[in-house]
């Protein structure tokens, strides 16, 4: 057979055999540009997720000016196996969930859901069909003690002072909006993401405690 020939069969049945096989759907639909991309799932029982950062002086690059690098911020894209910027929609949660019924579903809509396959203690809300933040609070608020720890091994009832010993450097602290005199919002923002948490911080110890992606984080009543 002529050799052009033989080539341009070969490359005939490579063509043919490739458009059998249909492309590897995506494991995530695309998230919006406010949200972090998406990393790794990761279970909060990971060490990397728990274990304790010293709050140790700032790192070269800083007295440079250069950026600093992002810090373990895998620990602020989860919660077991749901991911900020993941995809979920009121069809989504079955009976295993619970949702707090803040409204009706639709585009642009805010709700909070908990259970499902969320950590116990974990509740995330969901703005415009897409995973926002996480809190370690329950939807009925009830004062059952939440043994569940959040990211960097940070618990409610944790002190100020232990929480700065875990958070990385670089923190910000405020007046609380609605109690200022005794409540404080300890924040930090990954430097290498859109993913920042946030302690509230009453009387010297964590009551409440949030993370995901920045924006989300700074709302102060999440949907409300």
């Amino acid at each position: 057979m002529n050799p052009l020939l033989r080539q341009g069969s070969a490359l005939l049945m490579v063509v043919g055999l490739g458009g059998c096989t249909p492309p590897d759907p995506p494991l995530l639909a695309a998230a919006p540009a406010a949200i972090a991309p998406a990393r790794a799932p990761a279970s909060n029982d990971d060490d990397i997720a728990n274990r304790p950062i010293e709050d140790d002086p700032a790192p070269a690059s800083m007295a440079t000016g250069e950026a600093a690098p992002s810090v373990v911020s895998v620990a602020l894209d989860h919660a077991g196996d749901i991911v900020i910027g993941q995809r979920f929609t009121a069809a989504d949660a079955d009976a295993q969930w619970h949702s707090a019924g803040l409204g009706e579903p639709g585009s642009g809509s805010c709700e909070y859901y908990e259970r499902g396959s969320l950590p116990e203690g974990v509740s995330m809300m969901v703005e415009d069909d897409h995973v926002q933040r996480f809190d370690l609070t329950t939807l009925d608020v009830s004062d059952e003690t939440i043994t569940q720890a959040g990211p960097f091994g940070l618990r409610l009832g944790m002190s100020r002072a232990e929480a700065l010993k875990r958070l990385p450097g670089g923190s910000t602290e405020r007046p609380h909006a609605y109690d200022p005199e005794t409540g404080v919002y300890l924040t930090w923002q990954d430097p290498g993401s859109d993913l920042a948490i946030r302690l509230e911080i009453f009387d010297g110890v964590i009551s409440t405690l949030y993370w995901g992606a920045s924006g989300a984080v700074e709302l102060i009543e999440g949907c409300s």
